[in-house]
């Protein structure tokens, strides 16, 4: 069983933002328990970033019907690529809402995120995903 990890940005098209994360959370609930896909979805208010881990078939399916979803434009995958395990193993969606602009600024600086990713490599196990997820709270910790 080969499982990758897929991270994207898109910013959202919602006037009423909070029903569309419901809806958003909702359809990825059942969508993931049916395709065993495991992650996190991040939101500032007007932009998104998620991260999907699963089987290679199963999340690469379900990021080609999120592509197709209305609610999202600007869609632009950040990463993906293989794993040895889940980081978010017991959340079928995981969800923060994070102060408004952050994901911006933040997926703005992908790149110097690389970088230092790369400066500190990931251990036996870790994945992007949650090393990411890890610099996304440390930014919030330091609002």
């Amino acid at each position: 069983m080969a499982l990758v990890e897929l991270i994207y940005t898109s910013l959202s098209r919602a006037q009423n933002e909070n029903n569309d994360v419901r809806d958003i959370l909702a359809s990825s609930e059942r969508n993931n328990a049916a395709k065993s896909v495991t992650g996190l979805l991040l939101f500032d208010g007007n932009r998104y970033i998620q991260i999907l881990e699963g089987e290679r078939t199963d999340v690469e399916s379900l990021f080609a019907e999120i592509i197709e979803d209305p609610r999202h434009h600007n869609l632009e995958l950040l990463h993906k690529g293989d794993i040895a395990g889940r980081s978010f193993q017991t959340w079928r969606m995981a969800y923060e809402s994070l102060p408004q602009g952050l994901l911006e600024e933040l997926a703005e600086n992908m790149g110097v995120y690389s970088l230092e990713l790369d400066e500190q490599p990931l251990r036996s196990g870790e994945s992007f995903g949650a090393k990411l997820n890890g610099l996304f709270m440390d930014a919030i910790a330091a609002e």
